[in-house]
């Protein structure tokens, strides 16, 4: 009887740890996935996305982690016209420079969220950069990397509550800044206007470099 009652009391505990580790992944909107990269054993971790503070994002899939622009970005620089990224088989740090946005005079780089090798290029950006306005965290993905540090480098990225406060934060901070000087840099509900880095002038455009995005330089 006390041995019956023991298993019934375990099997209700490890039901509610279950349930609790359920929501919490739920909450974040990413379920775990199995992950083996080339110096570390399989790890359960989010899938993301996860993101870095120049505003690029990263979302891990088996043993490679696509990457790619925030909203943030997408709705600052507007219609993208020219894109450089590297060559596959690059190798690169996190927080190094991962690709280059440019429309018109405006120029923005971002850096890597991960380390390792460029193993694909979005072939569809690179004679039409524009489509990653079209859908920044889907089909405008830019990269995908191998990882060689991954569980390394997700420790210095955001994600879930923790992100979607910094990116609201970031949205807040701009308005805040920006709004007086350049007019109404939102739409109804509070969303950036798209294009919304034309309407700074040359000095505002690169403190909003300095204060919102983080190079290597």
């Amino acid at each position: 009887m006390v041995a019956i009652l023991f298993i019934l009391t375990v099997i209700i505990f490890l039901t509610i740890d279950y349930i609790i580790k359920r929501q919490e992944r739920t909450q974040t909107g990413a379920e775990p996935v199995a992950v083996k990269t080339a110096d570390e054993k399989p790890a359960s971790i989010i899938s993301g996305p996860y993101f870095h503070p120049t505003h690029s994002w990263a979302k891990v899939t088996d043993d490679v982690v696509t990457v790619g622009i925030d909203e943030f970005t997408n709705k600052l620089i507007g219609k993208i016209q020219k894109l450089d990224v590297p060559k596959v088989g690059s190798y690169i740090q996190q927080g190094q420079t991962a690709w280059k946005l440019q429309r018109g005079k405006r120029e923005l780089t971002q850096s890597a969220p991960v380390e390792g090798e460029v193993v694909e290029i979005n072939e569809a950006l690179i004679n039409n950069p524009s489509k990653i306005n079209e859908s920044p965290y889907k089909d405008g993905w830019i990269l995908k990397i191998r990882p060689s540090s991954l569980r390394q480098n997700l420790k210095n990225l955001l994600s879930g509550e923790t992100a979607k406060n910094w990116l609201e934060n970031t949205r807040s901070q701009f308005v805040l800044r920006f709004a007086k000087e350049v007019g109404p840099v939102c739409q109804d509900g509070g969303e950036l206007i798209d294009n919304a880095g034309e309407l700074l002038t040359d000095a505002e455009w690169n403190e909003v470099l300095n204060e919102f995005f983080i190079s290597e330089k």
